[in-house]
């Protein structure tokens, strides 16, 4: 079978006063592009600068330093994504001293159920973390994936968030007949929410059943999905179970805002290598877009950080033989002192920049 033809929806990339990298340019019409460099180079702050475009954040925490380069006064990044128009369309993320613009050819980021012009994967160089770490990052994760192709889950969350907080002023108030208000609007919207995360994690969890079917260290595993109450209750019966103790502790126990997701093996969680948690993030980001293309969205532009960390030849052959052969575009990064764009390339489809103290040497095509 031949591979699709790939899709490349960042043309250009502008970095200015973005941590290391002072002034960056690049083209990155390509299928792969490779961006190599030692360690601290900037090279995944090239990364950061594509999220930043298509998500108006950074995924890098506070341990990551300022994001502004030091003695500077603002960071901008602008990229130039393919669409009809003959210029494709221009995205920018600026933040300085008057504060923050998240645009699209001029003008604010569009309403949350637009279709996006950049839609992301990521995988990161801390992909142990999305299972290890605190269940808000799954339920995060999860629902980063569904609002993909169910856009009103964002204005859903946004009225949970606001019914929470009312009703937890109401608990740490000791009840009383409000209560039943906030009760009966978190059993309802509580439903709404787990209806569509349940429907989507059923495809996301056959999708990923069959990538990980060729994979020996996750037989028998399953990925399992806990909606934040019990299985044996409808909401409305579970907040009247968790009446004394929520009484007791003054705030929300249970609900929508609980719910997360474990691979798991005979009931407990799989204990697994960093590598082995990196090839599990990879298939988790796969099905999701498998479960995206099956709805008609177009493809995501991959960023790597690193995918070739922690992992076997072997076993980095097979992962980019299931991300690097789909016909969406990758940004990947790979600690070397020269340009040379290792083993996840396409032929003649491969453009490699080397970063050296946050610039940018010439690029080579492959």
């Amino acid at each position: 079978m031949s591979a699709p033809t790939p899709v490349c929806p960042l043309r250009t990339l502008r970095v200015v006063h973005l941590r290391r990298c002072r002034e960056v340019a690049l083209e990155t019409a390509a299928p792969v592009v490779v961006i190599t460099g030692g360690n601290g180079a900037g090279k995944t702050t090239l990364l950061e600068a594509v999220y930043l475009l298509a998500r108006g954040r950074s995924f890098r925490g506070r341990k990551a330093g300022p994001m502004t380069t030091r003695g500077e006064r603002g960071t901008l990044v602008e990229g130039r994504c393919e669409a009809d128009a003959p210029d494709g369309r221009l995205l920018r993320y600026r933040r300085d001293h008057h504060g923050r613009e998240h645009s699209l050819d001029g003008l604010p980021w569009p309403p949350a159920g637009d279709q996006r012009p950049l839609r992301i994967k990521l995988i990161g160089e801390n992909a142990q973390s999305l299972l290890e770490g605190d269940p808000a990052l799954r339920r995060t994760f999860l629902d980063w994936n569904l609002f993909h192709v169910e856009p009103r889950l964002g204005a859903l969350r946004r009225e949970l968030s606001r019914v929470q907080q009312q009703r937890n002023a109401v608990l740490r108030r000791g009840g009383g007949r409000e209560l039943a208000v906030w009760d009966r609007a978190l059993s309802e919207l509580g439903e709404r929410i787990d209806h569509q995360r349940q429907t989507f994690f059923t495809r996301w969890r056959t999708r990923f059943h069959e990538l990980a079917a060729t994979f020996p260290f996750l037989d028998a595993s399953d990925l399992v999905f806990a909606r934040g109450w019990s299985a044996q209750q409808s909401l409305a019966e579970a907040i009247v179970t968790a009446r004394r103790a929520e009484l007791s502790r003054g705030h929300t126990l249970i609900g929508p805002g609980r719910a997360e997701f474990q691979l798991e093996r005979d009931g407990a969680r799989l204990a697994l290598s960093r590598g082995q948690a990196k090839v599990v993030v990879c298939l988790l980001q796969l099905a999701a877009e498998q479960v995206h293309r099956d709805q008609g969205l177009a493809p995501a532009l991959w960023l790597l950080d690193d995918i070739e960390a922690e992992l076997d030849a072997h076993t980095l052959e097979r992962l980019w033989g299931l991300i690097g052969q789909r016909d969406g575009q990758c940004i990947l990064t790979r600690v070397a002192t020269a340009p040379d764009p290792g083993p996840c390339t396409r032929p003649n489809a491969t453009r490699v920049f080397h970063v050296e103290h946050g610039a940018v040497g010439s690029s080579a095509e492959h």
